[in-house]
This record gives structure tokens, C-alpha cells and sequence, in this order.
């Protein structure tokens, strides 16, 4: 967290020197020059949109994918492949990508000298430093730097209750990417390395597949690994608002989960798995949310 607060000082007394053009190395290595402040921007997944959101930019986003949710700009077709030709129509000043299965893209993007940075913090203290890069980008780098601090205090505070809960008493809990079934033999979950398993760390959780790890730290786990590791809590994915319940019910008439303590407690907690999957400064809060239905808020 110190380091975090060194990296941001330096950023902000580098960028306040300059104007543009700046230059900036985005989540890929790459080395980024901004001609001017970019007015019209393309988000190229549901990720950039929530960054430009929380700094109250959303009115120069100009295109979105068909996976987001923000319906106030045109829709530019799938993630991948990505539509060149639309984005070109769009006249855009920057374009945002997100890094992982994305990536690829970006090549496209440069051969169009589309100017793109791209985004794919695999921790928090990345989610943060990401909001400083979008805001310095867009010229708001003072307000990034603020917001991030007051996020880091935010869940530094919690963070530190959860610290003081003994080991024997933190809750072992496993994230599931999707409802089991019966045709279903394995879950993708969050294991090191991702950013979802730092969040439940944070919120004083013992993750079940802490010692496993993957692409960005997700991998699929069985149905018997989750049986034997018997967790205290189950965090489920929903994709749908106002199907909490009906999810849970799945979750606690599962044949195979009937022996867990999560389930014969009914210890199971339902968010926003799109918000999940993102690693975006309003996944920050969630520590909170899970710290409270961890352990009650004590």
C-alpha cells in the first residue's frame, strides 16, 4: 500500500510537469503518446466504460460493445472481433481495450493508427494505478490521484479488521463463476494471481483455490475439490437481476453441495457477476459487502 502511494506521488509529479502530447505505458508494455486530450472515446469492453464512470466521463464516450450496459453511445459489435470499420466511423481520439483474450486486437487497432491503451490490472493496487493512468490520459489527473487514495483508505480500513479476525475463525469461501448443474463437472473459479481472490482475501476470507492459479488467475475446479474442501461460505456469480433468490435455491438444492457447511448453513451470497469480472474501482466496495456478509460486520 506504501508502494502504491510512492508510485502515484511519482506519477502526478511527473504528468503535472506536462501537457500534451504525454506519454504513458499502458498494462501491455506498451508506450502510448496522447497528441491531445481525447473527447471521443471508444470503450472496447465493459471495464473501460466503469473507469471513465467513476471519473465522471461518461459523456465522452462516444462507442461501447454490445456487452455493456451503458446505453448512452453506439454500439460497436462484439469484443472480439472487434468492428475496425465502425470504430474508424466513430472518429475516435482514444480507444480503450482490456488486456487477456483482447489483446490480440490491439495490433488491428494500431495498423488504423487508432491511438489505444490498454487496460488489465490483475490486482487492486492495479485497478487503482489504471485510475490514475485514465485520468491522467483524459487530462483529470488530479481527480484520479484523489479517488484513488480515498479508495486505498477504504479498504486499507477494512482490510485491517479483517487482519485482526484470528485464523481459526476466518471463514473458507469459494467463488463460483456459474451455477453447478448436473451435466457440469467443473467451475471456473478466481485462484492467486487474480484480482477477485485479493478482494475476498482483503474482506478476511480463506479462498479454497488460493493454491491454484491460471490465465490471469482464473482456472475451473471440480465439483468433488469444492465437496472435500467443505468451505464456510459459497459466492455465486448472477447475471441477472432479481434472480438472487432463484440462484441461491440452485445453489442449496445442489445434490452434491448438501454435506457443505455453506449450504447447511445457508451461507451463500449471490453478486453481480458482471461486477465480478471486472477490474474496476467499483469492485472495490465489494470488500465491504463481503467483510459484512463474512462476519456480520463485527
Amino acid at each position: 500500500m506504501r508502494r502504491f502511494s510512492v508510485w502515484l506521488v511519482l506519477l502526478v509529479a511527473v504528468s503535472v510537469l506536462l501537457a500534451y502530447p504525454i506519454t504513458v505505458v499502458d498494462d501491455a508494455g506498451r508506450v502510448v503518446t496522447i497528441e491531445k486530450m481525447p473527447m471521443r472515446i471508444i470503450c472496447a469492453a465493459p471495464s473501460a466504460t466503469m473507469f471513465l464512470q467513476y471519473l465522471g466521463l461518461e459523456d465522452r464516450i462516444v462507442g461501447v460493445t454490445n456487452w455493456d450496459e451503458y446505453q448512452n453511445a453506439e454500439k460497436i459489435g462484439n469484443m472480439v472481433p472487434l468492428n475496425v470499420e465502425k470504430i474508424l466511423s466513430l472518429n475516435p481520439d482514444l480507444v480503450i481495450t482490456y488486456g487477456g483474450f483482447q489483446l490480440p486486437e490491439v495490433a488491428k487497432l494500431e495498423q488504423h493508427n487508432l491511438t489505444t491503451i490498454v487496460l488489465n490490472a490483475t490486482t487492486v493496487k492495479g485497478i487503482l494505478q489504471n485510475l490514475v493512468l485514465v485520468g491522467t490520459v483524459c487530462g483529470v489527473r488530479e481527480k484520479a490521484k484523489q479517488l484513488a487514495l480515498e479508495l486505498e483508505k477504504f479498504y486499507t480500513d477494512i482490510a485491517k479488521k479483517a487482519y485482526a479476525i484470528t485464523l481459526e475463525k476466518r471463514v473458507k469461501v469459494v467463488y463460483l463463476l456459474d451455477v453447478p448443474g448436473p451435466d457440469i463437472k467443473e467451475i471456473w473459479t478466481c485462484g492467486t494471481g487474480s484480482f477477485l481472490h485479493e478482494i475476498i482475501t482483503l474482506a478476511g476470507g480463506i479462498n479454497i483455490a488460493a493454491g491454484y492459479t491460471g490465465p490471469n488467475g482464473w482456472l475451473p475446479i471440480s465439483i468433488e475439490f469444492i465437496v472435500s474442501q467443505d468451505p464456510d461460505v459459497i459466492v455465486v456469480a448472477g447475471y441477472i437481476p432479481g434472480a438472487e433468490e432463484e440462484i441461491k435455491q440452485k445453489i442449496l438444492n445442489f445434490a452434491p453441495f448438501k454435506s457443505i457447511k455453506a449450504v447447511k448453513n445457508r451461507r451463500v451470497y449471490v453478486y453481480d457477476g458482471n461486477l465480478l469480472s471486472r477490474a474496476v474501482p467499483q469492485l472495490i466496495q465489494m470488500i465491504e459487502v463481503m467483510y459484512k456478509d463474512f462476519y456480520g460486520g463485527k
